[in-house]
C-alpha cells in the first residue's frame, strides 16, 4: 500500500504516520511519499528578493515541516520518499498522488471546536474533486461531549423541524 502523506508547512501534523505504522503492524507492505506544497511568492516579494533566497526559504520551511514525520517514519522502519512542490496545494497533491501511484492520500488535522472547523475548511474536498485516489483525514485529539452529542442532536432537531416546516407548507 502506498500512502501520500501531505504535510502543511504552516501547521505540520504527524498523526498520519500512526495510520501508516498501524497498517504496517497489520502485516501490510507499506511505503510513504511525504509531500509539502509551498505557495508561490507574491510578485512584489519576488521582485525585491533573489530567487536563491526564496528557494532557500522554501527549502528550510519544508525541512522543518517534514522533520517530525520523517523521524517517525524512519524509527518505524517505513520506506519513504520526501518531496516539496510549489503551487496550489490541492492541485499539486492530486498530481503527485497520481504520479507516485498512491493508493491513499493522508492529511493530518487537529481537532478544533465546531465553530473553528467551519472557519478552517479542509482541502480534502478540493483534492477529492481532482483525483480518484481516496483522501483520508487523520485527526488527533478527542471530541468534547458537546461536539459528540449536543451538536449532532441539535443538527438532527433542526433538520426534522425543517422537514416538518416543508411538509406543512
Amino acid at each position: 500500500m502506498k500512502y501520500l502523506i501531505y504535510v502543511d508547512a504552516w501547521a505540520p501534523e504527524t498523526s498520519p504516520v500512526e495510520h501508516v505504522v498501524k497498517a504496517m503492524r497489520r502485516g501490510e507492505k507499506v511505503e510513504a511519499a511525504v509531500l509539502t506544497v509551498q505557495a508561490p511568492f507574491n510578485r512584489r516579494v519576488s521582485q525585491f528578493t533573489r530567487r536563491a533566497d526564496r528557494d532557500a526559504f522554501r527549502a528550510e520551511r519544508s525541512r522543518a515541516a517534514m522533520a517530525g514525520i520523517i523521524e517517525r517514519l524512519s524509527r518505524a522502519g517505513v520506506p519513504f520518499r520526501a518531496s516539496t512542490e510549489q503551487g496550489a496545494p490541492a492541485e499539486r497533491i492530486a498530481a503527485v498522488a497520481e504520479a507516485v501511484r498512491a493508493n491513499e492520500i493522508l492529511i493530518g488535522v487537529r481537532r478544533h471546536p465546531g465553530w473553528l472547523r467551519r472557519l478552517m475548511p479542509s482541502p480534502a474536498q478540493e483534492i477529492a474533486a481532482l483525483t480518484d485516489v481516496p483522501v483520508t483525514l487523520v485527526a488527533r485529539g478527542k471530541e468534547s461531549s458537546l461536539e459528540r452529542y449536543v451538536i449532532p442532536a441539535a443538527a438532527g432537531i433542526a433538520a426534522l423541524a425543517t422537514a416538518l416546516f416543508l411538509i406543512a407548507d
